[in-house]
């Protein structure tokens, strides 16, 4: 088969000619012709405007890593790799506070942030930051952490320390680096660090023959009660959301996460250290803003709203955690504040939760009060009047009563889904079926 006969199979291309062989002296070069012609319209299929641009570092000679990244190369019975080491002092600003200003943490408000009560007895300067840099966003056996980010606080200022396996040949020495350093540390905070930077890291150590540091540690991830705390204001919880909105924090000319696993790759082919500098640098600020979220996500915990610069809205998120924590003295704490405050959807919320609170608890004269003051700001209160009605009914045993609140209910149950009509629906039919029974009686 002759070449162009390959190429036509390969690329799908119907002969011109119908398949006829060439012959000659001239057979040769108006093949080569044909040939180029084939190749042309090959290479013209391509979609435009998909240049492949050599990376910036590819001209002229690389920067060692050494001369941007303050750091050093560490060696360990594995082998060597390199560990850059930052110190932010107490005055050094991120975003709107200074890194004093962080601390101390409350440990029972980060024990109610993780959901952990172990985490009350800890201290905060054993909190291990954690957040790694990957070579694939996906996770999987085939993922390498080739950057670990650390933070802690120390003294009056933060250390971050970085773990860079210069290849992968390097990564097993930067494990053991890693159970170096968390040796004396009492517990972990990231943000999805559950879902993927832990994990991640266990499947490393088990890939290396390596024990888990991180198997036993209580673990306070930060995306779960920054869900919890601030969906109500916050459409994107990403972190780097978090840092503009709630931490004044607004980075420039930072790398995109999506890109940082090609730059590695390009660094394993150029060595250039001009390609990992903002890798770092986006790694190191990720750290910050985890010690900075902690630290805010705990002041939104505060009873004092007023102290922790909360939103209405913060305020009764947080009362709301305390309840899915079990915790109701603490809701209430925050609650009650709420009801009488300028919001009134936030009042409204508040009153709801709070009276369920009260009716859980038996506190029923709480939690009436609370319904009839509803009522009075709202006579179109669905929630109210339906609870009203519950208590009625099934409390003070007055059923004309309670039909009377179940009707106002049904006049304006326009805005409730069709389950919620057919129950109050229901409801209605009940009440009235009593109180005929009850009239036929006497």
């Amino acid at each position: 088969m002759s070449v162009i006969s390959r190429l036509k199979r390969l690329t799908g291309e119907k002969s011109i000619d119908g398949g006829a062989t060439r012959t000659g002296d001239g057979s040769r070069a108006e093949e080569i012709r044909a040939l180029r012609e084939r190749i042309d319209a090959v290479l013209s299929r391509r979609p435009e405007g998909r240049k492949v641009e050599a990376p910036p570092s590819a001209r002229g000679r690389g920067v060692p890593l050494g001369d941007l990244i303050p750091g050093e190369e560490t060696t360990n019975e594995a082998g060597a790799f390199f560990c850059a080491y930052r110190v932010a002092g107490g005055s050094s600003r991120h975003g709107e506070r200074c890194i004093r200003d962080l601390t101390p943490l409350d440990m029972g408000r980060l024990a109610i942030l993780a959901n952990d009560p172990v985490l009350r007895g800890l201290d905060y300067r054993q909190a291990l930051f954690l957040d790694t840099e990957t070579t694939g966003l996906a996770g999987g056996t085939g993922t390498v952490a080739f950057l670990i980010g650390l933070g802690w606080f120390e003294g009056g200022g933060f250390v971050t320390r970085q773990l860079f396996a210069r290849d992968y040949a390097e990564e097993k020495a930067a494990l053991l680096g890693l159970q170096g350093l968390l040796r004396g540390r009492q517990f972990l905070v990231s943000f999805n660090g559950k879902a993927f930077d832990a994990n991640l890291l266990a499947a490393r150590f088990i890939m290396n023959r390596l024990p888990d540091p991180l198997i036993d540690l209580p673990h306070l991830d930060l995306l779960h009660p920054a869900r919890r705390l601030l969906s109500h204001r916050l459409g994107d919880r990403r972190l780097g959301a978090l840092e503009a909105a709630v931490l004044g924090f607004e980075r420039e000319g930072d790398i995109p996460g999506s890109e940082i696993p090609q730059r590695y790759f390009d660094w394993l082919r150029l060595r250039d250290g001009r390609l990992m500098a903002d890798v770092f640098e986006h790694n190191r600020l990720d750290i910050l803003s985890l010690a900075a979220l902690a630290a805010r996500l705990a002041e939104l915990l505060d009873p004092d709203g007023e102290n922790a610069r909360c939103q209405p809205g913060d305020r009764l998120a947080a009362a709301r955690l305390f309840l899915a924590r079990a915790c109701p003295y603490d809701a209430v704490r925050r609650l009650v504040p709420l009801i009488g405050g300028s919001c009134p959807e936030t009042a409204r919320e508040a009153g709801r939760e709070l009276s369920l609170v009260y009716k859980r608890s038996d506190q029923w004269p709480a939690a009436v009060a609370i319904w009839e003051e509803m009522v009075r700001r709202d006579g179109e209160d669905l929630f109210a009047l339906v609870e009203l009605a519950k208590w009625c009914e099934h409390r003070r045993r007055d059923i004309a009563q309670a039909l009377a609140l179940t009707m106002r209910a049904c006049a304006c149950a326009g805005r409730l889904s069709p389950d919620d009509r057919a129950d109050l629906s229901r409801r209605r039919e009940r009440l009235e079926r009593k109180l005929a029974s009850r009239t036929a009686v006497k």
